[in-house]
């Protein structure tokens, strides 16, 4: 395999030679990286060798993961790789049926941004839907902003197996860092430790003088490292490693109650127009905002 090796949504602290980026937000850290969406990723067909992808599908409405497996089979060569980790559906559900207390304290160790004051039942329910900046949510009638949400979405096996059969890959299950592909041996670490996983968490960051935090003043996340490697969270993730067997170019929908339903307020012309009204405001803003900058 020569083709590029690209990891999508890596952040903007990760770096690792060899590999390009595709991310949101800009690199901090002179990591070659591609400002885009995983939906429209701005590379060659069959360019690619390698695609990783770590805690990212939670965050993305589940109505629009069939368009990025479409992306990844479009921009992956012929028995090419895509390799994904997010939280276990089946692992987060069975701790919570079973009441398994020593698990989720396993879990929260991996996240502590998860909620903790409604019981298992409202840190279950925080490893599905939290809050965050990748999604907006509005009131039906586009006047009240409601909240932000960062993960919208969990899976199970079946489920993305299932998903990336239907896009051309045929997708197998992994244990943590297992693999053929010697990169996803080194997990994900900080950059002038040794490559072993341990919890990136605050006492972790605490303990080695890393500062790791949101500043509200100017808004932004302040760091004094990089990280590098791949897999994460080993409690937590579900991982995948697929192959790509055939080319599929088109998303293959025909759930009228599932996707085309999450589309149907648009069948309302009053909101129809408002929201393109938001979305040509929106970009202006936008293009403003990048030419100040």
């Amino acid at each position: 395999m020569s083709g590029k090796k690209l990891n999508v949504g890596p952040s903007p602290i990760w770096r690792k030679d060899g590999w390009i980026a595709i991310d949101h937000k800009p690199s901090r850290v002179d990591q070659p990286t591609i400002l885009g969406d995983a939906s429209n990723i701005p590379l060659d067909d069959k360019s690619c060798s390698i695609v990783f992808c770590s805690h990212v599908f939670e965050h993305i409405p589940h109505y629009k993961l069939e368009q990025i497996l479409v992306e990844f089979n479009r921009v992956l060569e012929k028995n090419g790789t895509v390799r994904i980790l997010t939280p276990d559906l089946y692992v987060v559900a069975k701790s919570y049926v079973e009441k398994d207390k020593e698990m989720f304290d396993k879990l929260i160790s991996e996240d502590e941004n998860v909620r903790t004051d409604l019981g298992l039942g409202g840190t279950f329910m925080n490893f599905i839907i939290s809050p965050g900046q990748d999604t907006a949510l509005f009131n039906k009638s586009l006047t009240e902003f409601i909240g932000g949400y960062a993960h919208v979405y969990l899976y199970d096996f079946e489920m993305l197996k299932t998903l990336f059969e239907k896009y051309g890959f045929k997708a197998e299950q992994k244990k943590f860092c297992e693999s053929n592909i010697q990169d996803f041996s080194e997990p994900l670490h900080v950059e002038s430790m040794d490559p072993v996983w341990v919890d990136l968490n605050k006492e972790f960051f605490s303990k080695h003088n890393f500062v790791h935090s949101y500043n509200e003043k100017e808004r932004k996340y302040e760091t004094n490292f990089a990280v590098t490697g791949f897999d994460r969270d080993p409690v937590a993730s579900l991982i995948i490693e697929a192959t790509k067997i055939d080319d599929v170019n088109e998303l293959k929908i025909s759930d009228k109650r599932g996707y085309s339903y999450s589309k149907s307020l648009l069948d309302d012309k009053n909101f129809e127009l408002k929201t393109k009204i938001i979305t040509s405001t929106s970009k202006i803003l936008e293009d403003k905002l990048e030419d100040q900058n």
